[in-house]
């Protein structure tokens, strides 16, 4: 979907080029019959700057974007009219809700992710001494997959399921070390108190929140915003894990193409005991 292709590189465009780009995500119906005049009038910017904006998302003319436009508009109404016919019962009309959820809280997310951010916490992590990762309740999986991913890294990790253990490990850092804390609402106490103490202690402080203005964010050194969003009970224990996993996988990809010879090593590394230690147990 165009809309989601521009979400997707919205963290990349400059400011004259995120006008433009929210003039089209704000009223995607006018997408395939504005002209290109006319956005750039609207905006307040170039049609050099539009064009430009349009290449960043994968697009090579104005021409070839509103083509997309009208071909996925052909199919949305094409699949619309087969749903109709082949979903006699509605009740499961909530299951592609959720994927539709699920795929808007990416796409939101990357919109909003701050490229320069990523790199100086990057940065942080690949000279800290030790990186604890904290996360209860429905964080508690991201926050075991990130530490387990940087251990594979050969980054020094630790995530602990017990609360007490977090925030005792959050006292004993120091000026070189990272702590990076989950929590979808921003108020989850038994995080906020490890990364109060982590901060306390002199590491640097990371907070994956939903909440920009929660007393988790508050407290860190860097934000990074995870929305979540659930039209039901059926999605709520869920829809908050799909785009905290998601920033873990863009963490992870951006420590590793800082320095792919170092972390392509170290993963080669890990398969190798991997499997020597599966070789073992099967003899």
């Amino acid at each position: 979907m165009w809309e989601t292709e521009l979400r997707l590189c919205y963290a990349m465009l400059s400011r004259n080029q995120k006008k433009a780009a929210d003039l089209l995500l704000e009223n995607p119906e006018a997408a395939g019959n504005i002209t290109v005049r006319e956005l750039a009038d609207r905006a307040g910017v170039g049609q050099a700057t539009i064009i430009r904006m349009l290449q960043v998302a994968g697009y090579e003319s104005w021409s070839a974007f509103q083509k997309t436009v009208w071909q996925e508009k052909g199919q949305q109404e094409l699949s619309g009219e087969q749903t109709g016919q082949k979903r006699e019962n509605k009740k499961y009309e909530a299951v592609f809700q959720i994927i539709r959820d699920d795929l808007t809280m990416i796409s939101d997310m990357a919109k909003h992710l701050d490229l320069r951010q990523m790199e100086e916490v990057v940065r942080v992590i690949k000279k800290a001494k030790i990186i604890d990762v904290y996360g209860t309740d429905n964080s508690a999986n991201a926050a075991a997959e990130l530490s387990g991913r940087m251990l594979h890294l050969g980054l020094t990790s630790r995530n602990y399921s017990d609360l007490f253990f977090q925030k005792v490990s959050a006292g004993h850092l120091g000026k070189k070390d990272v702590a990076i804390g989950f929590s979808i609402s921003g108020e989850t106490q038994a995080v906020i108190d490890s990364l109060a103490a982590a901060k306390q202690a002199g590491a640097v402080t990371v907070a994956v929140t939903g909440g920009q203005t929660s007393e988790l964010a508050r407290i860190a050194d860097y934000i990074f915003i995870t929305p979540t969003i659930h039209f039901s009970e059926i999605s709520r224990w869920i829809s908050s894990r799909i785009s905290q996993m998601a920033f873990v996988d863009a963490l992870c990809g951006a420590i590793m193409i800082s320095d792919p010879e170092r972390f392509d090593r170290m993963l080669i590394q890990s398969t190798k005991e991997f499997e020597q230690d599966m070789h073992h147990k099967e003899e």
